[in-house]
């Protein structure tokens, strides 16, 4: 019995979160609908402070690049497997050297260097 009020209980949390979540999201939907000036004239300040950039051909490419080390890497966790380590470090040094982000370019580098002293020695 204790089992099925366990699963009861579960039904019921499950119910609630779905019902919380869409009443989040139709509650988003009328704020965007019915906003004020004041958030409207808020926003377009906002949006003047971000810069709205198109990437190059080679930023989208480094990108393409890095997702796919992002994947060497996850497969990587499930097989460690050196080589795979390795490809995905490569991948994604590709790409945060394309982007210029030094401190993730150091990660990288030496996450690699880890990798391949481990297929090495």
């Amino acid at each position: 019995m204790k089992n099925f009020d366990y699963e009861y209980f579960l039904v019921i949390l499950l119910l609630l979160t779905w019902l919380i979540i869409v009443g989040y999201f139709i509650y988003g939907m009328a704020q965007r609908h019915f906003q004020s000036r004041g958030k409207k004239m808020k926003k377009s300040w906002l949006q003047h402070l971000v810069r709205d950039k198109k990437l190059s051909p080679r930023e989208r490419l480094a990108s393409r690049i890095g997702y796919m080390g992002a994947g060497f890497l996850i497969g990587a966790q499930w097989t460690i497997e050196p080589a795979l380590y390795i490809l995905g470090f490569s991948c994604v040094l590709v790409q945060v050297i394309v982007r210029k982000q030094w401190n993730l370019v150091v990660l990288n580098i030496n996450g690699l260097f880890a990798w391949l002293r481990h297929l090495f020695f």
